[in-house]
């Protein structure tokens, strides 16, 4: 009986909403558009950030997704990641973008990167994935940076999870604004709030880690994976699109 109450809510809800739709429109002449159509149209004009190689931007559909949280799951070790953050600061550096590297576990080894290309990065050490998005929350607000790269690797799912729903959401509106790129690296899927999720399965051999760094990019493959929302991220997502009405 509760269920069919609380549908009965929610279609009561939709009805009203489009009936005041109608009236604002009809009354004041004007365009009126939903939340959940300002976002497609978003999503419809988005743009794209070059990684600097043909080959990936071929595989990301153009480029890195601009205004938005990309996550990015190695499972294992030796999949490419650490060549996915050496390009990324390479194409910053060349384009005299800062980005800002967020360590959860502390795991980054300069040695592993060119001197030239940390000249633009401002690393923070955190402490865990929670201290690290609360740090995202605040420094994605700042327009001096236009990369982030927040390192969950060492993370444990317990961690993440303590991160609020709403500030996923606040700092990914703070994204768009700004049309910065943040990618987020982990073993597992994080959150359904990134745009897309990108998956490196082919494991680099021992052998092949010989190679010049410019051959071991040429070989990575990004495997798109589907983002879907948990219950309570479902829910505040309809609620974020659906709701709200704009006037232009």
């Amino acid at each position: 009986m509760r269920m069919q109450n609380s549908k009965k809510v929610a279609v009561d809800k939709i009805v009203a909403l489009q009936s005041l739709r109608q009236q604002l429109g009809e009354e004041l002449g004007q365009k009126i558009t939903s939340g959940a159509e300002l976002l497609d149209e978003q999503q419809r004009r988005e743009s794209r950030w070059s990684s600097g190689r043909e080959d990936w931007d071929a595989l990301l559909g153009g480029g890195w997704a601009q205004g938005q949280l990309t996550e990015l799951i190695a499972p294992e070790v030796s999949t490419g990641s650490g060549l996915v953050m050496a390009q990324l600061l390479a194409q910053a550096r060349q384009e005299r973008r800062y980005v800002m590297f967020l360590d959860v576990g502390q795991g980054f080894s300069m040695e592993g990167f060119s001197a030239d290309d940390l000249e633009t990065l401002l690393w923070v050490g955190c402490g865990s994935a929670k201290e690290a998005i609360e740090a995202l929350d605040v420094v994605s607000r700042d327009e001096n940076f236009f990369l982030f790269l927040i390192d969950l690797r060492d993370s444990e799912p317990s961690d993440w999870r303590s991160v609020k729903t709403n500030q996923w959401y606040r700092v990914l509106g703070q994204l768009r604004q700004r049309e910065s790129v943040a990618l987020l690296f982990a073993r597992q899927a994080v959150t359904a709030v990134a745009k897309q999720r990108l998956e490196l399965k082919q494991r680099l051999s021992w052998e092949s880690l010989e190679e010049e760094r410019e051959v071991l990019k040429a070989s990575v493959r990004f495997q798109r994976s589907q983002v879907v929302a948990p219950e309570r991220e479902r829910r505040h997502r309809e609620d974020y699109r659906g709701e709200i009405l704009a006037v232009s």
